[in-house]
């Protein structure tokens, strides 16, 4: 497979140029014509002239790519022609190279849905379900661009909440640099004034000049050990297994679980909506929305009300036994139900819990800043209340 620069004449008259994938000049010509592009220049990109911006491919370039393939579609390319396009104008390298795989994939007669899920596993689990639905009622761009409005909301949550935590990380990470100054250049200081007759001094004195002294004499280990804590926080953030437990332990937080509640029934309710308003049978709607869905313990609740809707009881009596919904959830849902418009409501539901979802989440990083502060200050008013009856020992000074 080849790059193939161009520039050619539109049926408009109007000069374009862009690049496409194609095995030769003369599949290139013919898929311009396709696209109803008369070429007067086409010329090869040789793989020294290609670059590339990064190699790895982040969650808003997959977006992006679903996006955009979407949009082509919709406005009548092929899907051949529409995946050509967007790997000759790609600047992320993987992402180029798994756009190249599905293309030879659907080269060989196979479904997009198929060559998504084989050649692009990092996309979300509903991605190529929602695909194969719109292959199966014939909305394929609709599809493309509902899985693209998903992976939106998500990444827009998660930046919302980065954001609003940058500064009390920064709070944070300046605080924890304070501390480690004063424990290793502060402290030892006074140590050196007090002598190394400590017997007098107050426990905790004691233990604070003890371990600044310990810190300050083996300074690469302690380092070392800081580096090895911050690569075995990001081999766990990795690791399927730890992730759930940290999310078992963020659940049982009184203000975070809130959030996290909305943020799963909003995913929950937008993906079952989305996939019925595709076509989709209520029970399959149901089985598709759990892979959205983050914790274990609602996820293994979902699953047992699924089975009590294949076996024909109605969906919010089914949730309001198995799940932990709340009634106005529930009676939307059954609202939905009754006026045979449940893909409308539970879209409208979404709606609703993304809104309380981003209210928790302003809420949480409010509380983080003061905490972040309160914190910092507590320990270096412990390091001074320390230093000061250190020195008041030396002297009998009764305070």
């Amino acid at each position: 497979m080849a790059i193939f620069r161009y520039r050619g004449l539109d049926t408009s008259g109007v000069t374009v140029e862009g690049r496409i994938a194609a095995t030769d000049s003369i599949e290139a010509q013919r898929q311009l014509e396709a696209q109803s592009v008369a070429p007067f220049e086409l010329s090869e990109v040789r793989a020294g002239e290609r670059k590339f911006s990064r190699n790895k491919a982040r969650s808003a370039d997959r977006q992006r790519f679903i996006r955009q393939l979407a949009v082509l579609i919709r406005a009548g390319t092929a899907l051949l022609p529409a995946i050509d396009s967007l790997i000759a104008d790609e600047t992320c390298r993987e992402l180029a190279m798994e756009g190249e795989n599905i293309r030879r994939d659907l080269r060989s007669g196979a479904r997009l849905s198929e060559a998504m899920a084989r050649h692009m596993p990092r996309l979300p689990a509903y991605a190529s379900r929602l695909v194969e639905l719109g292959e199966t009622t014939g909305q394929q761009a609709k599809a493309l661009n509902d899985i693209a409005a998903q992976m939106e909301q998500d990444l827009k949550a998660a930046a919302e909440v980065r954001n609003a935590l940058a500064y009390p990380a920064f709070l944070a990470v300046a605080g924890v640099a304070a501390i480690t100054f004063i424990f290793m250049f502060v402290v030892p200081r006074f140590a050196a004034l007090i002598g190394d007759d400590r017997s007098a001094m107050p426990a905790f004195s004691r233990w604070l000049i003890e371990t600044s002294l310990l810190l300050r004499d083996n300074v690469a280990i302690v380092i070392a050990l800081i580096v090895a804590l911050v690569l075995g926080v990001m081999v766990l953030a990795r690791n399927k297994t730890s992730r759930a437990a940290a999310y078992r332990v963020m659940e049982s937080l009184p203000v975070i679980s809130g959030f996290l509640l909305a943020a799963d029934t909003a995913r929950w309710a937008r993906i079952t909506g989305t996939a019925l308003s595709g076509g989709s049978g209520l029970v399959e709607a149901l089985q598709l929305a759990e892979s959205a869905v983050a914790s274990q313990t609602r996820r293994l609740g979902l699953q047992e009300a699924r089975r009590a809707i294949r076996s024909g009881e109605p969906i919010d009596v089914a949730l309001r036994t198995h799940t932990d919904f709340d009634s106005m959830s529930l009676n939307l849902i059954k609202t939905g139900r009754t006026s045979a418009s449940l893909n409308e409501m539970l879209l409208f539901l979404a709606g609703i819990h993304e809104d309380e979802a981003r209210n928790r989440a302003k809420r949480v990083t409010a509380l983080a800043e003061p905490l972040a502060i309160v914190f910092i200050a507590g320990v270096i008013g412990a390091i001074v209340v320390g230093l000061v009856l250190a020195m008041t020992s030396m002297y009998d000074i009764a305070i």
